[in-house]
């Protein structure tokens, strides 16, 4: 595989960085989780970590989230820039390794489900670690492709602090590793790992004091999840089809087919037709369909990891079949490539259309939606600082306490509170309290309810929230 030149690759991180950047110029927040590893993050930085209630721990994630919790109110940014600038570096991956195996065609194919796709906007614009994990993943494998393999290693223990999905995997390569390494270098391979359970289970014990915390709230899912279904994996198999549109199946079979039917006409010389090759020079095509094939049963053996962790019980959330779907996706750009090399030009230009024409479809149809949906969950957010402030402030509202509000509103009330999310209540708790009142979705109801509140008067209504109280006697100014 050629290897990018060092000014290159350095010119592309800018921009992959700056974008990044940039995003924040549009509305912008985090979603529930990223929120809990926020407050977590400065919990850390104050020596008072509670992990007790909130999502999984997420070790790489709380690492970053520490780091940026003495930039104070900007600290939330910095996470949210980590996620982007992950999301946009696993775009730029999969073309990368695309075009560099199989061509240009390639790698637009391998890159364009995660630019356009609905799924991956969201959570990567709301900063869920899926696409960073994406990103781990892709560099691991470029690293490996190049023989770069302390790299690939350390992109693989970069993914296993996100999800633990990646261990199994991990563990196997790292086995390859020290299977084909000397003894210091086997020794460095296993104190690396040490480092998985280490951040896995020691901030638990410390945050909740269960080291398998983690692991109990994950299942626990919330109502919906796929676990709660009659047959978990077949629900995760399903989901995992209808994350892209049929006609790019479609296309997937049938140019898993063409790139068979190529390399056994063509013996496997690997003679590029002009469009499909790579400019430096296309890899031999029985090279690229073992990796293709390396590649697929990668993310096939993920898939299968989500639906049999599901079936345990776990809630099997479509984000967690992100990771699986690029690779595939990956796999199957490898073998439209592949294909490519012998047919002419006339073929692969209605090849190229159909591609484009799939992709633009799903843009045009399925994206919009998601914008709207995350802008206004941001405006919501930016709001909500205005909204207690109004209110009186945060001292003022925490002398009415229990402070309530939408369940997926907990992290980020915390954070405003200056609370551990385990202070912020979400069930209906009448007669006392301050109730944080939202439209989680625009048009949809508010929440939480005010039946049963004794004496409960309005403290502030700002465009997305509405502050009420109703204190106990001789509790606080609120009343």
């Amino acid at each position: 595989m050629p290897r990018t030149g060092g000014r290159a690759t350095f010119t592309v991180a800018a921009i992959v960085v700056a974008l990044g950047l940039a995003s924040l110029l549009l509305p912008s927040t985090a979603t529930y989780d990223p929120w809990a590893w926020i407050v977590w993050g400065r919990e850390v930085v104050h020596g008072d970590l509670t992990t007790a209630t909130g999502p999984s721990w997420k070790p790489l994630p709380v690492v970053v989230t520490s780091l940026a919790a003495p930039f104070g109110s900007i600290a939330p940014d910095v996470w949210i820039v980590v996620a982007r600038i992950g999301a946009i570096a696993a775009i730029v991956l999969a073309f990368q390794i695309g075009r560099r195996l199989a061509g240009p065609l390639a790698g637009f194919v391998a890159a364009a489900p995660l630019a356009v796709a609905p799924w991956w906007f969201w959570n990567a614009w709301l900063a869920n670690s899926e696409a960073l994990l994406v990103a781990f993943v892709l560099g691991a494998i470029a690293a490996e492709l190049a023989g770069r393999r302390p790299t690939a290693l350390a992109c693989g223990i970069a993914a296993g602090l996100l999800r633990p999905e990646a261990w199994p995997f991990l563990l196997l390569y790292a086995g390859w590793l020290a299977w084909r390494a000397g003894w210091r270098d086997r020794a460095a391979i296993a104190a690396a790992l040490t480092i998985l359970p280490l951040a896995w289970l020691l901030p638990e014990k410390w945050g909740s004091g269960d080291y398998w915390r983690a692991a109990t709230r994950a299942q626990n899912p919330d109502p919906g999840a796929a676990s709660l279904t009659d047959h978990p994996w077949l629900t995760i198999v399903g989901d995992f089809v209808d994350m892209l549109p049929p006609a790019l199946w479609a296309v997937v079979a049938v140019w898993a087919a063409v790139a068979v039917w190529a390399l056994v006409r063509g013996r496997g010389d690997g003679t590029p037709a002009t469009t499909g090759a790579a400019p430096d020079g296309p890899e031999p095509a029985r090279r690229v369909l073992l990796a293709a094939l390396w590649i697929a049963g990668l993310g096939l053996a993920w898939l299968a990891v989500v639906a049999v962790m599901t079936e345990r019980g776990y809630s099997g959330n479509e984000r967690y079949l992100i990771s699986p779907l690029a690779l595939i996706a990956l796999a199957a750009a490898l073998l439209l490539g592949l294909g490519l090399r012998r047919l002419p030009r006339p073929a692969t230009a209605v090849v190229a259309g159909a591609v484009v024409a799939v992709v633009a479809v799903t843009a045009i149809v399925d994206l919009p939606d998601q914008v709207d949906r995350v802008f206004y969950e941001s405006r919501l957010v930016d709001d909500l600082p205005n909204a207690i402030e109004q209110a009186g402030g945060a001292d003022r509202l925490r002398a009415c306490a229990p402070v309530i509000t939408s369940k997926f509103m907990v992290p980020q009330t915390a954070w405003q509170m200056r609370e551990h999310a385990q202070e912020i209540g979400y069930l209906h708790d009448p007669p006392y309290g301050v109730l944080l009142r939202l439209r989680i979705r625009e048009g949809g109801g508010i929440e939480p309810r005010t039946d049963g509140y004794v004496g409960l008067r309005r403290l502030a209504r700002t465009k997305y929230w509405d502050v009420q109280a109703a204190c106990r006697p001789g509790q606080g100014e609120a009343r």
